[in-house]
């Protein structure tokens, strides 16, 4: 667990007072809850890297996971810097946010060079139509292509086959990861608008 100095502490209590929050029902704060929390959920430390404090937004039934930095300046001010969130769906059990309803997102065989279908897609799991030229049972290298043509690197290792469909565990590191949980939290907020209307970001 992080430590937070004293002048850490004091800058997210005046942060997160009642008092910043206003009466407005444009407010976040009306509406969803924020926190800081400086321990993470082991479910999801190995999906956030090496984040040692966040910012936890709950919106519905999702919560929002910001990597958090502060950053200190030359007047010893400190400013946050948040990261791009990893979406949590709460519904059912706390998993990644899985979307099942992808167009022209692609996985191609680092191996064989073929390009394969993506049925849905988490930060930590993939579906994929399999050919049958593809090995079922091993670790690959793959590259999973987003809409706008960007490549993202990632391992791949199947977890179970059924009627021609591969569940597998994914990961990414770095700029990958950065790609991966870029990409989701842009569906996220597409699919459900109405929850992100009284956010200013």
């Amino acid at each position: 667990m992080s430590t937070l100095s004293r002048e850490e502490l004091a800058y997210f209590s005046d942060v997160f007072s009642p008092e910043s929050s206003g009466d407005s029902e444009d407010n976040v704060f009306s509406k969803h809850s924020l926190s800081v929390a400086t321990e993470i959920p082991q479910v999801l430390s190995h999906i956030l890297g090496n984040a040692k404090l966040t910012l936890l937004a709950e919106i519905s039934y999702y919560r929002l996971w910001f990597p958090l930095q502060l950053k200190q300046d030359e007047f010893g001010q400190f400013t946050p810097e948040l990261g791009i969130p990893e979406v949590v769906d709460m519904r059912g059990g706390e998993r990644s946010w899985r979307i099942d309803d992808l167009k022209d997102v692609r996985v191609m065989d680092n191996e064989t060079s073929k390009f394969v279908e993506v049925l849905s897609l988490s930060s930590s799991g993939i579906t994929i139509k399999i050919p049958k030229e593809l090995d079922t049972r091993s670790p690959r290298h793959t590259q999973l292509i987003l809409p706008n043509g960007t490549h993202v690197d990632m391992e791949f290792e199947p977890v179970r086959t059924e009627n021609g469909v591969m569940a597998a565990k994914i990961s990414a590191e770095g700029e990958s990861r950065q790609l991966l949980r870029q990409f989701l939290f842009s569906q996220h907020k597409a699919k459900y608008s109405h929850l992100y209307e009284n956010i200013n970001r």
